[in-house]
């Protein structure tokens, strides 16, 4: 398969509303152990959102920029989750506000990203926010939360078909 069609817009963002579906559905069933859920999506939201600039710039090299900015801003991420792991760890913090305070964490880098991206990061950071009030405060959320992830799936490939929005994110 292609790389550059793996790392579409459309590709990226759709496993990223997938990865935030399954963390409401761990969030909803498992609220003591959602903080490793995601604090793993921490980094695994990094790669996601480095892979790209990491793909163009072995390719051809000059877009160095792009990668080092990047970088620089899933770091503050990634350090931001370390510290309210190590407060989680060390008694200060309890499991279900920990899992809460990584996941705004989550949702701010996501939707931080976007204003460099577009509109998929963006949309992807305000859906982990709605994660977290959902987790947070209602006790049914899951369907409500797949069928808005199911619209914005099926707009992004309409978009994505549509030629308006090409590359990667």
């Amino acid at each position: 398969m292609n790389k550059q069609n793996l790392l579409s817009t459309h590709n990226l963002f759709t496993l990223r509303l997938l990865l935030s579906l399954l963390g409401a559905y761990i969030g909803y069933t498992y609220r003591h152990t959602s903080h490793d859920y995601w604090f793993g999506m921490i980094f695994l939201f990094t790669a996601i959102a480095i892979a790209p600039d990491y793909y163009q710039f072995k390719q051809r090299g000059d877009n160095h920029k792009a990668l080092i900015d990047r970088l620089l801003h899933w770091s503050g991420g990634l350090c931001a989750g370390i510290v309210i792991y190590a407060y989680h760890n060390s008694g200060r913090i309890f499991h279900e506000e920990a899992g809460l305070i990584v996941l705004l964490i989550l949702a701010l880098t996501t939707y931080l990203d976007g204003i460099k991206r577009g509109w998929r990061c963006i949309f992807a950071g305000l859906f982990l926010g709605l994660v977290t009030v959902c987790v947070a405060y209602f006790d049914s959320y899951i369907w409500q939360l797949s069928a808005l992830a199911a619209v914005a799936v099926v707009y992004s490939h309409y978009r994505q078909s549509d030629g308006t929005q090409t590359g990667t994110i």
